[in-house]
């Protein structure tokens, strides 16, 4: 059944719950997480810093890439809680997240409106598109999450890509 399920949508919540409740990001994960801050360029280059506002906006566009933190919270979680959330709902981003049951693990490009961000459980509310139900992402599955200047509006984007290489 589940794979089923997966191959309508390759994320799963019950994945996720199968990984407990002290759950790590795994090593593809956090070599995953390695490559994106490695690609990202420096956050406020030649602005002295981003605040919460200048951070939405490059994030929407893809110039601001969010990579979380291996051990939650951390300084990666305070950024996104200062993000104005709610204004996410208006852009469609991408999130790079950990499918399938462990350790037969894949990752994969999820596109939708981010609903919102609980900084105490690390969960990230992602509503894809397509039609596919609003789903919950742990911050222990999540390697990145962006958005896209040329990729933004509905038909533009899939609801779901593999990731190849970062």
């Amino acid at each position: 059944m589940l794979s089923l399920l997966r191959g309508a949508y390759p994320y799963l919540e019950v994945d996720a719950e199968r990984d407990g409740a002290c759950a790590q990001p795994t090593s593809l994960v956090t070599k995953a997480r390695a490559a994106r801050r490695d690609a990202r360029p420096a956050m406020g280059a030649g602005r002295g810093g981003l605040d919460s506002i200048e951070r939405y906006n490059d994030l929407v566009v893809g110039a601001y890439t969010w990579v979380p933190d291996h051990d939650h919270p951390g300084a990666a979680a305070a950024e996104l809680a200062e993000v104005p959330i709610h204004w996410l709902g208006d852009w469609t981003l991408w999130v790079d997240v950990e499918c399938g049951r462990r350790p037969d693990t894949a990752l994969h490009r999820l596109y939708g409106t981010v609903t919102f961000f609980d900084p105490d459980t690390g969960h990230v509310g992602l509503s894809p598109t397509g039609g596919h139900p609003a789903i919950r992402l742990p911050v222990h599955r999540i390697v990145a999450l962006s958005g896209n200047r040329r990729r933004r509006g509905p038909g533009e984007v899939p609801a779901h890509e593999p990731v190849d290489e970062l």
